[in-house]
């Protein structure tokens, strides 16, 4: 399938000598050695069919199980060769650290979550109805992305996109519905500036990065010290190619733009799964985690509070299964079954166009910015339109699922609603994304 045109987007464990000590390290040895070749196994099958290139990091009891990188290419002079103390820009992670900062500001009395966006600024439209929980939480119904910015968004200042913020459309009424925002997390970012006082990459580093000792975590934009050494460069494939994306796309917006490594990744974890934030960021699996890309990169941190185990997975070759190396790689660390990755070879069935007539139409997909995916009948196959521009012809697998590369994991799956309507949920670079029938 063409491309869819769309940008997204310490603890240390000493053992005496004393026999009780003895023991439960001996105790403790069997398992560590156990999980870290399942996990090796793992990642060394998923890197053998060319679907990992990148940094692992483990670990579980406040014992560290992994940390390795596999690539591609070993040649240390190919552009995707990596090592564990490569640099890659995490993206999204960023937001689980402005939220940590706005808990520590509420726990500091600087502000209340129940602030309301007027309290900073002041004419901003609706303002008054959003809070700042509704920002952190994506309840205020401010949508994914910008709509309509000139130029390059990458040139504009924090105030340009706050005036940016404020021509953007609800998608509903604050705090009735849900949507994914990046708009909202950019007004975080500047209230963490107002009140800090400093660029919010500067304040990350003063309250994040130089107390926890992430000393190879930084921001290419907005930081006195930049801190940039070994940056791994971001890849994507083209056809059968892995070509090289820039880290720095037009495209995105400057004032998040940090980077990090596994291991200071890890100690950003294993600080807030501590209290008071663990209650604060957790969900109702006990788990805090955030997932975050862009073209060519694919990050994940995770921590499950009552398993006790951490993972984080860097990737800067973008066809990673995303999601089912997340679910995978929990279910490894908690004993749960899996299966190794392996190349597929997908057969397809014949369908009658009576069947295929069912799915005809148009599916607007709102966690991609609305995006829309026309789907047709041509000569007894599915085909897939983007803005006019055929993308894919669809063989099916079963009378729901549909594939296009039979070595890709990715479908449409379509699925009947109750009330006789269908929706189709796209895996699309490892995730699954619902489309709504128009």
């Amino acid at each position: 399938m063409k491309q869819i045109s769309l940008l997204f987007l310490l603890p240390i464990l000493f053992i005496s000598c004393k026999d009780k000590n003895r023991q439960t390290a001996e105790t403790k040895l069997q398992p560590t050695t156990e999980l870290n070749k399942k996990i090796d196994e793992y990642f060394s099958a998923l890197s053998n069919i060319g679907k990992f290139n990148g940094v692992i990091y483990a670990l579980k009891d406040d014992i560290e199980i992994i940390h390795k990188a596999y690539n591609l290419n070993t040649n240390e002079r190919s552009t995707t060769y990596v090592n564990i103390e490569s640099q890659f820009d995490i993206h999204s992670v960023s937001k689980l650290m402005a939220h940590y900062l706005i808990e520590k500001f509420e726990l500091e009395g600087k502000l209340k979550k129940s602030d309301s966006i007027t309290k900073f600024i002041p004419d901003f439209p609706k303002g008054d109805k959003i809070n700042l929980e509704m920002l952190l939480n994506h309840t205020s119904g401010l949508p994914r992305g910008f709509e309509n910015i000139e130029g390059d968004a990458i040139k504009l200042a924090p105030d340009e996109i706050i005036e940016y913020a404020k021509k953007q459309n609800l998608l509903f009424e604050p705090g009735t519905d849900k949507q994914y925002s990046n708009v909202a997390y950019e007004i975080i970012y500047l209230l963490i500036e107002d009140i800090s006082n400093k660029t919010f990459a500067q304040c990350l580093s003063d309250e994040v990065f130089q107390p926890l000792g992430m000393n190879r975590s930084g921001a290419h934009f907005y930081l006195k010290n930049k801190n940039l050494k070994n940056l791994a460069k971001n890849h994507e494939k083209d056809d059968s190619e892995i070509v090289r994306v820039d880290n720095i796309l037009p495209d995105e917006l400057k004032t998040a733009r940090i980077f990090s490594t596994a291991s200071d990744l890890n100690k950003f974890l294993n600080y807030i799964k501590t209290e008071p934030y663990a209650s604060l960021l957790k969900n109702k699996q006990s788990i805090i985690e955030k997932s975050g890309g862009s073209d060519g990169i694919r990050v994940e941190i995770y921590t499950n509070l009552e398993h006790n185990y951490n993972f984080i997975f860097l990737a800067n070759y973008e066809e990673v299964p995303f999601q089912k190396t997340v679910e995978d790689f929990a279910n490894i660390l908690e004993n749960k079954p899996y299966e190794l990755p392996k190349e597929l070879n997908r057969q397809s069935i014949e369908l009658s166009n009576e069947i295929l007539n069912e799915y005809v139409g148009v599916y607007s997909f709102a966690d991609m910015g609305n995006l829309e995916l026309t789907f047709k009948i041509e000569n007894n196959n599915l085909v897939v339109f983007q803005d006019g521009e055929q993308i894919a012809t669809l063989k099916a697998e079963s009378k729901n699922t549909f594939f296009d590369d039979p070595k890709d994991p990715e479908s449409f799956e379509f699925i009947d609603n109750i009330d006789g309507s269908f929706s189709v949920l796209m895996g699309w670079k490892g995730v699954k994304l619902k489309g709504i029938k128009k």
